[in-house]
């Protein structure tokens, strides 16, 4: 009882000051070691973990492969669109193919049966959807992440009307000329059909866009 009272109540004994600076002493050293392990920790983090995750800043990467995935959806809906649209009134379900085709092979684009050529216009339609939905996908998700719903579908179709100007008045008028002679796609699209496939890839564009939301994966830590 005497020796805890000497060590802890009385303030004038010497060795309950000595033991009090042991103590501030053994703290500050304390804290010196806390400090050097946490630089050693952030430097061993850095050199163990070069690409953290989730990527820090814009996942620019995942909105290009995302938007291409995007953009081939909006290239098939249109596809089918008017796929249907020449069912309905009785014409060739192809014809979309052999319109756009005629930049390729001409005024034989109309008439011919082979497969190949089918195939290579559908490729170069889904392509160029492909590309123009990954623009459009990085452009939302950079510059209006919080969109609405309508929102983004009303962007979705404004950028299928700009896509309709740009191709067809913009490229289309003088490259297919130069090309096999003539302006076909434009003489025989006509100018409602056109805006109105490009404004349903548009749209198809903004329905899709929650779909290519960035959401990284986080571990479930198990409770015990």
């Amino acid at each position: 009882m005497d020796d805890w009272h000497g060590l802890c109540v009385c303030p004038g004994d010497s060795m309950v000051a000595m033991s009090r600076q042991e103590i501030e002493e053994r703290i500050a050293g304390h804290r010196r070691s806390i400090a050097e392990l946490e630089a050693q920790l952030a430097a061993a983090g850095v050199v163990r973990d070069p690409h953290p995750w989730p990527p820090p800043g814009f996942y620019f990467t995942f909105y290009v492969v995302v938007g291409a995935i995007l953009g081939i959806l909006g290239s098939l809906a249109s596809f089918l669109f008017n796929v249907f649209g020449s069912l309905v009134v009785n014409q060739d379900p192809y014809r979309i193919l052999r319109v756009y085709g005629t930049v390729f092979l001409g005024q034989e684009a109309l008439t011919t049966d082979n497969l190949n050529f089918f195939m290579l216009v559908a490729v170069v339609h889904f392509s160029v959807g492909a590309l123009a939905g990954s623009v459009f996908h990085v452009l939302m998700n950079r510059f209006v992440p919080m969109a609405s719903g309508p929102q983004q579908i009303g962007l979705g179709a404004a950028y299928g009307l700009l896509m309709w100007i740009v191709n067809f008045y913009l490229v289309l008028w003088w490259l297919e000329p130069a090309l096999v002679g003539q302006a076909y796609v434009l003489e025989l699209m006509p100018v409602w059909v056109a805006a109105l496939t490009h404004v349903v890839y548009g749209v198809t564009l903004g329905i899709l866009q929650p779909l290519g939301r960035f959401t990284p994966f986080k571990a479930v830590e198990a409770t015990t």
